[in-house]
């Protein structure tokens, strides 16, 4: 008997359980409306508007920037939105080609040829077109706690080269 009233316990504590979780399409749309007001925000260059979307523990990272520009992980808001302010301080402008999104429970991957144009310390202004560029955002508690880039730096030296040359 304390076996059947254990097992009806237990089911009726999953049911409530599963009624109280959001659905994957649920999840899914909601990680779709943050991850984009992000990403917008991230391409614009806007580090104000990126702040109330971030998870206080956020973190970022570029592993495939390190051995060019030497960026680490990076954690905590404040230190992430410092990290941005500092090492973009040179980009001028953003602009993103999106190829492919992607939404899927609390994951947010954005596909895309980005063009970017900086100034380097003689003032001149190189410009990088589509390079090609993945970000991933995660989201936590309707806040983005994972911030990864994966460029195609290749692509970036490529043109950087030939521009810083003229």
């Amino acid at each position: 008997m304390k076996k059947k009233i254990l097992l009806v316990l237990l089911f009726v504590g999953a049911i409530i359980y599963a009624q109280e979780q959001p659905s994957f399409s649920d999840t899914s749309a909601n990680t779709k409306e943050i991850t984009t007001r992000y990403f917008n925000d991230y391409i614009a260059l806007d580090f104000e508007a990126m702040q109330p979307l971030m998870d206080n523990d956020i973190s970022f990272n570029d592993a495939t920037a390190k051995l060019i520009f030497g960026i680490e992980l990076v954690e905590g808001k404040t230190q992430v939105v410092e990290n941005f302010k500092k090492t973009y301080a040179a980009i001028v402008e953003m602009k993103s080609e999106v190829i492919r999104t992607l939404f899927s429970s609390n994951v947010g991957v954005f596909e895309i040829q980005l063009t970017y144009k900086f100034k380097v310390e003689t003032g001149k202004t190189i410009t990088i077109k589509k390079m090609p560029l993945i970000v991933i955002l995660t989201v936590k508690d309707d806040k983005i706690s994972e911030h990864r880039d994966y460029g195609d730096y290749n692509h970036f030296l490529e043109q950087y080269k030939k521009q810083s040359n003229q």
